[in-house]
């Protein structure tokens, strides 16, 4: 019967379960090791495609500051304008200038 290199080193070493558990162990951590890997790069994708999300609403929402900032302006420079033609009719108490304030 042929001795394999296996059955040679089996000899050497005196058939040790040691380093059968040894070899065991490093497939575990190695199969652990990529799975940790796997997890990692998911949860970057993930974090990277959340990222891409948040900057459109972002642009989304700066984008509607600024018209309503532009809407703002015209607004205030429309009562700006008339405040001047107002007769100083009912304002519920308030005098136009305390009223176009509330505005700008």
């Amino acid at each position: 019967m042929p001795v394999t290199v296996t059955g040679v080193w089996d000899l050497k070493q005196g058939g040790s379960s040691d380093d059968a558990k040894r070899v065991m162990r490093r497939e575990k951590n190695r199969i652990a090791a990529q799975k940790s890997r796997m997890r990692q790069t998911q949860k970057a994708d993930t974090l990277h495609l959340e990222s891409e999300e948040l900057e459109k609403v972002n642009a989304a929402l700066r984008k509607e500051v600024k018209q309503l900032t532009e809407e703002k302006k015209h607004l205030s420079s429309i009562l700006s304008s008339h405040e001047p033609q107002c007769t100083g009719g009912h304002t519920g108490g308030h005098t136009t200038s305390s009223i176009h304030s509330l505005y700008l």
